[in-house]
């Protein structure tokens, strides 16, 4: 049974979405609502598991230089109940690199940050191996997305407006651009690591509970966390339980693009695939875009798409269908959305907090 939002909780959840590092007061001033009522609906978010704020780092952050989407196609005789049981799927879902999975009866879409192609490919390999021994996979696409090259689009706040129609005149555009590799100079610290660790696994902790946690004073604490954010090593963003308020349909979608392009032909499909639906996030790199939107069922899903097809083909800048895995929301059977132990094992941190 899906959650009833009134006019004002669909407000307090768009804010959350478009401003989740804000506090009440300036949160309140962005949207219009008294903060009474944002605390309130913010309870209630809790009480609900509806929304969680995560601190996400960047691939310059940890040393990644590459994030990886893998799109697997299942057997019939290998439905989610029958994969969990095995060593090679529990492997998957705690391989610390693996930092999003989502999975139905049929087909599962996950992200991977990498130091390289190699460390990709040395870990994940045995993992998939294991699974066309047990006969599990009809069909598998990787794809991969340097860091230097690849631009990034964190959605939820424009999913939140569509779905709801609230028409905000304070939607995010534009996407993170590309960031180069850290410098000799701007190397991190063990205490910038151990710090940085703590944000991202503790992203609603006080500044004085993770200097407890840590060790490291409450003032270097509150440095830090303005430095990793002004700088982009790390980017505050909400993960919304969609099965819980809206839609029927998620799509994870990768489209190639023709050779020759330029940046505003990019610009071109990025827009068209966010109005097939409520867009959720995007990865664009030269000649290809990973992402996912939401709808409100396969109809208006078809017509939108289709459409937007049409006329980036009349334009000649695809020459062949995307890659499209549309997802029922109530089949999802299994979902993970973790950087922390990613973030542990890329920056070396040996002890817990």
């Amino acid at each position: 049974m899906q959650l009833k939002l009134t006019s004002k909780e669909r407000l307090v959840l768009y804010g959350l979405a478009r401003y989740p590092g804000f506090s009440d007061i300036d949160l309140a001033s962005n949207i219009g609502v008294d903060r009474s009522t944002i605390f309130k609906s913010k309870r209630k978010f809790r009480d609900w598991k509806l929304i969680k704020l995560l601190n996400v780092p960047s691939g310059e952050a940890v040393g990644a230089e590459i994030l990886t989407s893998v799109f697997v196609k299942y057997n019939p005789t290998a439905p989610y109940e029958v994969r969990k049981e095995s060593e090679s799927h529990k492997r998957w879902i705690s391989y610390p690199n693996c930092v999003s999975h989502t999975a139905t009866d049929t087909d599962s879409v996950s992200t991977f940050y990498s130091r390289s192609l190699t460390d990709f490919r040395l870990n994940f390999d045995p993992i998939i191996d294991e699974y066309y021994r047990n006969d599990f996979v009809e069909d598998i696409h990787y794809y991969h997305y340097p860091f230097q090259v690849s631009g990034y689009s964190s959605d939820a706040a424009l999913a939140v407006d569509g779905l709801f129609e609230l028409e905000r005149a304070d939607l995010p555009s534009g996407m993170i651009p590309p960031r180069p590799v850290l410098t000799e100079d701007s190397r991190l610290t063990e205490k910038d690591k151990l710090t940085l660790y703590a944000f991202v696994k503790y992203p609603m902790l006080s500044d004085l509970e993770l200097s407890r946690r840590t060790g490291i004073s409450r003032p270097t604490i509150s440095g830090k966390r303005t430095k990793f954010f002004q700088s982009g090593l790390l980017t505050r963003e909400a993960y919304i339980d969609w099965q819980k308020i809206c839609c029927e349909l998620m799509s994870f979608y990768h489209v190639p693009i023709r050779h020759g392009h330029d940046r505003e032909d990019l610009a071109k499909v990025y827009q068209a695939f966010r109005r097939v639906g409520a867009p959720l996030f995007t990865y664009m790199q030269p000649g290809e875009i990973f992402g996912a939107f939401l709808s409100t069922g396969y109809p208006e899903l078809k017509s939108r798409l289709d459409q937007e097809l049409r006329n980036l083909s009349s334009q000649g800048l695809i020459t062949e269908r995307p890659m499209l895995v549309i997802m029922p929301l109530n089949e999802i059977r299994s979902t993970k959305i973790d950087y922390a132990p990613m973030v542990a094992d890329m920056l070396g941190i040996g002890r817990e907090i």
